[in-house]
């Protein structure tokens, strides 16, 4: 984890996008209202059936995968063993200072001509897109297609007014040894500050995540931003 002051949701902008420090840009896209870093117990036996065995999964042994690179998407390491945590980032992909950090980070570690933020940044996404980053690739040793069939059925959204919003579609992308899940919730059912809070929640059968976020720390540039 790293731990930081926490900050009123105004205060994000401060000093204004794109003169953000280095520390900023990590926190935006690792401990800040849009984003949560959790660590989560991985459970590679199958619940009420046999044992889940290694040689299912393509690539392990001495050159078998790592998880985690960078914070915002990377290569990882080679590793030995099946692990038996994650530590994952919950966080709103959608969300315009997620989107702005990213592009920040990728700028500065390309050493690309400023002039191309904007592009970096990309326009809107047409919905809410909650990224579930670091999740080991040999979770999807089925193909990342079950991933995304899990991720439709079991990953909920619900407000502190008991409305329950379900994801319309998902993608699931392995880079490297890493694992990234994008589901994505229809904007068509908006979410607003009097919602309060809403609770994301999913059943990947070998990991299960639940994350709360609250809405008024998501303010940004007078709007809320997910």
């Amino acid at each position: 984890m790293w731990p930081v002051p926490a900050r009123a949701a105004e205060d994000w902008n401060k000093p204004p996008f794109p003169n953000w420090s280095d520390s900023t840009i990590a926190r935006v896209v690792t401990d800040s209202p849009w984003a949560k870093r959790r660590t989560v117990p991985l459970e590679w036996r199958k619940r009420e059936e046999r044992p889940f065995s290694p040689s299912d999964v393509p690539g392990t042994g001495p050159n078998a995968n790592k998880p985690f690179g960078s914070p915002v998407g990377g290569i990882g390491v080679p590793r030995t063993s099946l692990p038996y945590t994650a530590d994952i980032l919950i966080r709103w992909a959608s969300a315009l200072p997620v989107r702005q950090a990213k592009a920040l980070y990728r700028q500065r570690d390309g050493k690309l001509d400023p002039s191309k933020i904007e592009e970096l940044t990309g326009p809107p996404e047409s919905d809410y897109v909650l990224e579930i980053y670091g999740v080991p690739a040999e979770v999807a040793h089925r193909g990342t297609g079950s991933i995304e069939a899990l991720a439709v059925a079991s990953v909920t959204m619900r407000t502190a007014r008991g409305r329950v919003i379900k994801p319309g579609s998902a993608e699931a992308k392995l880079t490297g040894s890493t694992l990234t899940i994008l589901v994505h919730f229809p904007r068509t059912v908006a979410l607003e500050r009097k919602d309060e809070e809403i609770e994301c929640r999913g059943d990947f059968q070998i990991f299960r995540f639940a994350e709360r976020f609250k809405l008024s720390s998501m303010m940004y540039l007078g709007r809320l931003e997910l």
